[in-house]
């Protein structure tokens, strides 16, 4: 395709984008940078979704830890180039706090025989063979999440390490999930590989887990920021503050989006739309309508919400982690980060620093109902009583912030309701879906992020599957020297358009 040919092909476009997230603002930044027409609507008063940061009396915190790390080096050079001279690099100390001890995360073999005892992995060991037994010789079939974490690490690992943490965060029993999402989060952690490895002298196959990633100096939210600058700069529009009412489909890659703004309802045309909206929503407000199926499928898809709370304390340090999962049912929320830990810029002055402590939720919900400062308190109790880590004269304020649709959930049917869904949206040309929240999938802000600037690059014509991201049956964190693990985003596939036209 030549140059000329690409303008007239790019100009008889109009992409709109429902969402400036990190997922929307990456398709918007490829369909931007090759001059393409893009309006990208934004409900909020501000870019980011989940990639949100907020400032507070000069401290700044994140909607919890978000690390950037991809294991294609393409991505993360797409990324320092975007982000350059906005980056520090962060030592990762993931741990778990577990009846009153640390344990490493990813779970390291030497540190729970160091922490548990002897009377515990004795336990633990017998668990495990136990398990192994059952899924392997015996072939009992892994049915939900609980049956995943017991054939990886055997029940005693499980109850210590996974349940009380994973049922925060999904709001149901591991025996009500899905066993989909662990293999990513978990796979090649068990007991036993871990064993291998560190018995074996083959040291080739695994590069690394992540030791060190790479973060924005001022927040996550400089992710977005800065794409939805160059998407300006570019000479395309960002509307804030514009949330969209529905999609009317008149026929292929011809589609009106009705949103409303403080000036009233608008309606715009589109050749093509991105949806990075919850798919739940997505769904039942689409004209032509979706059946009663269809719809009686997308209201039952559940999110999982999120209350963070943002704590100044006057103190220098808490904890040297990045991130610490607590492993305690008693207390409220399920993980803490210190921001100051990722970067100084985070807090006002050294002699202060603050935590980001998230509770996980459902609209409705008990922990939703309560106000923010009862959280707030709620929180401060677990922190100084239950656990010890501050003392109560040391928290200076706190912030709130509620954010909903955090997390999709994978009960036991919800590839079925997706199948069901997202049959009745392919049958519209030019709708697309990404990101976490638009394909109802739990992506990490680089899985958005390669997913939506694919997207940008299929919706110019090129051969490339966006939705292939994220899939792989294989731990997200675990690179490997021999070979490259997912290479979508490659300067050779750019060059190659799917269809060619010719201008005369």
């Amino acid at each position: 395709m030549n140059n000329e040919a690409k303008t007239s092909q790019n100009d008889s476009k109009h992409v709109v984008i429902l969402g400036a997230g990190p997922a929307g603002l990456a398709c918007a930044h490829e369909l931007a940078a090759n001059d393409a027409r893009v309006t990208v609507l934004e409900r909020n008063g501000y870019v980011g979704g989940l990639c949100r940061t907020v400032h507070d009396a000069g401290y700044k915190f994140d909607l919890g830890g978000h690390r950037w790390f991809t294991k294609n080096e393409d991505l993360n050079n797409w990324f320092r180039r975007l982000m350059e001279g906005h980056l520090v690099m962060v030592q990762r100390i993931s741990r778990i706090y577990y009846g009153g001890k640390y344990y490493m995360y990813p779970v390291a073999l030497g540190d729970v025989i160091k922490n548990a005892g002897i009377v515990t992995i004795v336990k633990a060991g017998f668990a495990f063979i136990w398990a192994a037994v059952r899924y392997s010789v015996f072939n009992r079939p892994i049915k939900n999440m609980q049956d995943a974490y017991t054939a990886q690490f055997g029940a005693t690992l499980y109850e210590m390490f996974f349940r009380h943490y994973t049922e925060k965060v999904w709001g149901k029993p591991c025996e009500e999930l899905s066993a989909d999402w662990v293999s990513q989060r978990s796979k090649g952690l068990s007991i036993w590989s871990v064993a291998r490895e560190s018995l074996s002298n083959r040291k080739t196959e695994v590069k690394s887990l992540i030791e060190e990633f790479m973060y924005p100096r001022d927040g996550y939210v400089r992710i977005p920021e800065r794409m939805a600058e160059d998407v300006v700069r570019a000479g395309q529009r960002v509307l804030l503050g514009a949330a969209v009412k529905g999609i009317v489909v008149h026929g292929p890659k011809d589609i009106d989006v009705v949103y409303a703004t403080s000036e009233g309802e608008h309606t715009i045309r589109a050749t093509d739309v991105v949806s990075t909206i919850p798919l739940s929503l997505l769904a039942q407000m689409i004209t032509p309508k979706a059946s009663d199926a269809v719809v009686a499928a997308a209201r039952s898809l559940s999110f999982r919400d999120l209350i963070t709370v943002n704590l100044r304390l006057r103190r220098k340090q808490v904890s040297k982690d990045t991130w610490l999962y607590v492993q305690d049912a008693r207390v409220l929320f399920g993980r803490l980060h210190e921001p100051k830990n990722w970067s100084k810029a985070m807090v006002p002055d050294d002699d202060h620093t603050s935590l980001v402590l998230e509770c996980f939720c459902t609209l409705g919900d008990t922990i939703w109902s309560l106000s923010d400062d009862d959280v707030a308190r709620r929180c401060v109790a677990d922190l100084t009583e239950k656990l010890g880590f501050i003392k109560p004269d040391e928290v200076e304020g706190w912030s709130v912030v509620r954010t909903r649709f955090a997390y999709p959930v994978y009960d036991l049917e919800y590839a079925d309701k997706l199948a069901q869904i997202n049959e009745f949206l392919r049958r519209f040309e030019g709708l697309h879906i990404v990101g976490r929240g638009g394909t109802f999938r739990y992506n990490n802000a680089d899985h958005s992020i390669e997913m939506g600037l694919l997207l940008g690059r299929k919706i110019l014509g090129f051969d490339v599957d966006h939705m292939g991201v994220n899939t792989e049956p294989e731990y997200q964190e675990i690179k490997r020297a021999d070979k490259i693990e997912r290479d979508h985003y490659q300067l050779g596939a750019h060059l190659r358009p799917r269809v060619t036209q010719q201008v005369d």
